[in-house]
């Protein structure tokens, strides 16, 4: 028996172009609504929801026990570095000044140059 030859995938560059031409229409209208909707505060999800671990899951407590454990340990570190940049901010002009002494004197002696530092008097 003889193979059909399944069919050409060539189109016209007419239809080629109409098509693109009706694709970024689509995605205009798409952002026109998304920015009217941000402005009346309509929120838009489309992600899809996690189904979850099935029942029949072997292991399934260990499993989300480790999921839990290491929700856990994002948080703890999301709020250590939010910790830490509240405290880099609160510094006095003292402390500044001697970081950037110190700064300087690393870069000096990187470079090879002698250079007199700010006083620390202020």
């Amino acid at each position: 028996m003889v193979k059909k030859k399944g069919k050409s995938k060539r189109i016209s560059l007419k239809d080629k172009y109409k098509i693109q031409r009706r694709v970024v229409e689509s995605h205009r209208k798409d952002r026109k609504q998304a920015k009217r909707d941000s402005k009346a505060g309509i929120v838009r999800h489309n992600k899809k929801k996690d189904p979850g671990i099935p029942n029949s899951w072997p292991f399934k407590q260990e499993l989300l026990q480790n999921i839990r454990q290491s929700n856990e340990r994002m948080e703890q570190r999301k709020l250590e570095e939010k910790e830490r940049r509240a405290n880099k901010g609160a510094r006095s002009l003292t402390e500044l000044v001697a970081e950037a002494n110190a700064k300087q004197s690393q870069f000096d002696a990187k470079s090879g140059m002698v250079v007199n530092h700010v006083d620390d008097s202020i």
